[in-house]
């Protein structure tokens, strides 16, 4: 019998809900209506609302705009869905924004974006018939390829121009470094699992040669793509966009395709979702990137990546029997010593079940 997966139990989604409620910080529709007037935008705090998905970075909305706010000054948040309006949105169903405005004009960042029409995939992607549901992914992929044409002279963050790597290499090693300090210094899992992951890691992470930088969604999945019926209506939420290889695509695509639960952890929606995959996708992706599909390093580095992401989500800190499980799984199937072992690790199962 397979071992019950802690993500899965009523007491892990209880868990991420109440540290949704905890990390997020809110605004009252009266702060965003001064806001906006600051902005030259009249709006009544009566019209505005919150929207029912956006954990991370609530969303408020009026009939004809939608709104993010962010009181941090340390570095923008949403300055990526300005630089993917300005580029794509007279061609292409992406976010449109209205206004930015990072701490000039306003005490805080804002971004105001033309609320775009239609229905959230996440709502009534298993109404849709699986023709409708490939048709609207096939949209989808091709807006990521468009991203692609978006270049940049460095790797990073893309709202944070000041973090700035020659190398993919080069970011990883930095992403990791911080998050096993932080793991280590908050005693978040044992110091001699940490080392076997370090070592892979350190062995294995100089693969990312003759890599070009280009725009990546880190976070597509149902929830951030809107439709009518089986025409893309837009692709939204690039605040954690990454200056990246093209590769770097596929964790997102990936994670949507294996383990749509995974994006509505500690929500309603989740029982909707667990269990369910849309594997019928895959194909689709290695018929319009073939040139990705064909780098025989592709598995080593999606592998690579996935660690970083693992333990990054392990600094979080989210759960603490969580941390145990991901850390006790990276230890055990994401440190192959061999080809074989590679082909069982998370994206080596994902892989394999694309056709040749």
């Amino acid at each position: 019998m397979s071992e019950q997966k802690y993500t899965n139990s009523e007491k892990y989604q209880q868990e991420i809900a109440k540290q949704y409620k905890k990390r997020v910080f809110k605004f009252s529709t009266a702060e965003i209506a001064t806001v906006l007037k600051l902005l030259g935008i009249a709006i009544s705090p009566k019209t505005i609302k919150e929207a029912v998905t956006g954990n991370m970075n609530p969303t408020y909305l009026t009939q004809e705009l939608a709104i993010k706010i962010n009181k941090n000054r340390e570095k923008p948040k949403y300055w990526a869905n300005k630089i993917v309006s300005d580029k794509l949105s007279s061609n292409y169903p992406v976010v449109k924004t209205v206004a930015y405005d990072f701490f000039e004009k306003t005490d805080c960042e804002v971004l105001v974006m033309q609320r775009a029409t239609g229905t959230l995939l996440l709502d009534d992607i298993f109404g849709l018939n699986e023709e409708a549901q490939i048709d609207v992914f096939k949209q989808v992929v091709e807006v990521v390829r468009q991203l692609f044409t978006i270049k940049f002279d460095s790797f990073g963050s893309v709202n944070d121009d000041t973090e700035s790597f020659p190398t993919y290499s080069a970011l990883l090693k930095n992403k990791f470094k911080q998050y096993t300090q932080t793991i280590r210094n908050q005693k978040l899992c044992n110091d001699e699992d940490i080392k076997k992951v370090e070592k892979y890691f350190l062995d294995n992470v100089d693969i990312f040669d003759n890599e070009t930088p280009v725009l990546i969604h880190t976070d597509l999945h149902m929830g951030n793509i809107l439709h009518q019926g089986n025409k893309l209506t837009a692709i939204i939420d690039f605040d954690s966009a990454l200056r990246g290889p093209k590769m770097s695509a596929f964790i997102p695509l990936f994670g949507f395709i294996d383990n749509p639960s995974q994006f509505v952890e500690g929500t309603k929606d989740f029982p909707k979702y667990k269990g369910k995959n849309f594997y019928n996708f895959l194909p689709l992706l290695k018929e319009i990137f073939p040139d990705i599909f064909s780098d025989q390093l592709l598995l080593r580095k999606l592998n690579i990546n996935g660690i970083v992401i693992g333990m990054m989500w392990i600094a979080g800190n989210w759960s603490a029997d969580w941390n145990k499980e991901e850390m006790r799984n990276i230890v055990n199937n994401e440190l192959p010593g061999s080809d074989q072992g590679l082909r069982e690790s998370y994206y080596g199962k994902i892989l394999a079940r694309v056709k040749s």
